[in-house]
């Protein structure tokens, strides 16, 4: 599991404003968390799959659609 501290996550989303936090992220998808608040979990394989969990807000606010 690898944590990433929001603030590291805004950064690499300003840097790349076109794309999508899972495609920043480099994860099939995102899900929210409403406890956590300063930090986003990259899990490397839940179903076969790489996941990330991020707090609401940072979810809320990179929405694309």
């Amino acid at each position: 599991m690898q944590r990433l501290r929001r603030s590291a996550v805004e950064r690499l989303m300003d840097g790349r404003p076109d794309t999508t936090l899972e495609a920043a992220l480099e994860v099939f998808e995102v899900f929210a968390s409403g406890s956590l608040t300063d930090e986003v979990y990259i899990l490397d394989d839940v179903g076969g799959k790489r996941i990330a969990i991020a707090p609401t807000a940072l979810k809320e606010r990179y929405r694309r659609g």
